[in-house]
C-alpha cells in the first residue's frame, strides 16, 4: 500500500495492475471514497455503464468512482489491454477546491490520453526498487493534477482558491453545471446554500455572468469529446 497526501487530501494506493482483459468484468460499483483509474493501452472492447455504451481503444481513459455501477466487455479477438490504478480516499476533511473536484468526479471518460505515466507507475509497482513507494507517489500526484486539469474547466478562477474564498461553494457550482444538463437556478441555490439572489450574485462575481449566460456556455464546452455524468 502507498499513502499520499495531494491537495490536503489523504490517499492510499489499493492495488495496481494491468495486462490482457481476456474475460468480461461483471456490473459491479466501488465502494464510499474509492476510485479507479482506467488507461487503455491496447485492443478494444466495450464499457457499459447505466446510462452509456463505450466502445473501448487505445488511449482511452476513464474513473469509475463510488456507487457507480458498470461492466467491461472483453473482445475476443482483439482484447483490451489496460493499466489500472486503485484510490482510497482516506482522509478529506482538509480537500480543497482542487482534490475536490477529483472527488465528486464519479465518472470521467476521456480519449486520446497519454498513458505513460501510469505505465510508469506500473512498473515502478512491478520492480520495487529503492524507494519505489516515493516514485510511486510523486507520479501519481502528478498523474492526478493532469487528469483534474481535464476536468475543471478553463475559466475555473485557481486565484479563488489560493485565498481560500467559498472553496467549497465553488466546488459545487462548477460540478453542477458539468453533470446537471436541466439545472435550475433554484435548484444551485439550494445545493450551495444561498436564495437565487445571492447566487446570482455569486455567479456574476466568479465569472462575469448571470446563471442563464453560464449555463449556455457550459452546455456548449459540454459538446465536446469529453463526456460527464
Amino acid at each position: 500500500m502507498v499513502r499520499f497526501t495531494w491537495n490536503n487530501a489523504l490517499f492510499d494506493i489499493t492495488d495496481i495492475g494491468g495486462g490482457t482483459l481476456g474475460t468480461d468484468i461483471p456490473r459491479h460499483a466501488h465502494s464510499k471514497n474509492s476510485y479507479e483509474l482506467h488507461f487503455i493501452t491496447g485492443g478494444i472492447g466495450k464499457l457499459i455503464t447505466d446510462t452509456k455504451q463505450y466502445n473501448l481503444k487505445k488511449g482511452d481513459f476513464f474513473i469509475t468512482g463510488p456507487n457507480i455501477y458498470h461492466e467491461q466487455i472483453a473482445d475476443k479477438d482483439n482484447p483490451v489491454q489496460d493499466v489500472f490504478i486503485m484510490l482510497q480516499a482516506v482522509n478529506t476533511n482538509k480537500a480543497n477546491a482542487i482534490s475536490l473536484a477529483l472527488l465528486e468526479t464519479h465518472f470521467y471518460y476521456y480519449e486520446s490520453y497519454d498513458f505513460t505515466a501510469a505505465q510508469e507507475i506500473l512498473k515502478e509497482y512491478k520492480n520495487k526498487k529503492t524507494d519505489y513507494v516515493s516514485a510511486i507517489s510523486g507520479l501519481t500526484m502528478k498523474l492526478l493534477t493532469d487528469i483534474t486539469r481535464l476536468i475543471i474547466p478553463g475559466d475555473f478562477n485557481e486565484s479563488i482558491i489560493s485565498k481560500g474564498l467559498n472553496d467549497r461553494r465553488f466546488v459545487i457550482i462548477e460540478q453542477a453545471f458539468l453533470y446537471t444538463p436541466d439545472l435550475t437556478l433554484t435548484e444551485l441555490s439550494n445545493r450551495i446554500g444561498l436564495c437565487e439572489r445571492q447566487t446570482q450574485r455569486l455567479l456574476k462575481k466568479y465569472y462575469g455572468k448571470g446563471f442563464r449566460e453560464k449555463k449556455k456556455e457550459q452546455t456548449v464546452n459540454n459538446s465536446k469529446n469529453r463526456l460527464y455524468i
